[in-house]
């Protein structure tokens, strides 16, 4: 939905995950730090998340991808990955995505 609110606003945007199981494109390391924004979230709140997406999709939310040791481990990839990049990291953490991305729209100019 950011990424969509973003583009409506006239953004050219690529949402791209960081989980430890995958390498992140090397393009992400080649483009100005200026272009790149992080986003972060609270281990707890990401909790609540991903077991409330569990139960809507009727699997039990004991499954690894909601447990706060998987979350950390994310997070933790996630945030070695921002930091080499040096770029402005926001933690999402009880924000809607307008709030999110008008942070986004101050940081980054529209091309």
């Amino acid at each position: 939905p950011l990424s969509m609110y973003l583009a409506h606003k006239k953004f050219k945007v690529a949402n791209v995950p960081l989980m430890p199981e995958l390498q992140p494109p090397d393009e992400l390391f080649r483009i100005p730090k200026g272009k790149i924004v992080g986003l972060t979230i609270d281990v707890h709140y990401l909790n609540v998340i991903r077991k409330e997406r569990l139960k809507a999709l009727g699997l039990p939310d004991s499954a690894a991808y909601a447990t706060t040791a998987r979350i950390e481990q994310e997070l933790a990839y996630a945030a070695d990955i921002m930091k080499r990049i040096g770029c402005v990291v926001i933690d999402v953490s009880h924000r809607a995505v307008e709030e999110t991305a008008s942070l986004i729209m101050e940081c980054i100019p529209s091309s």
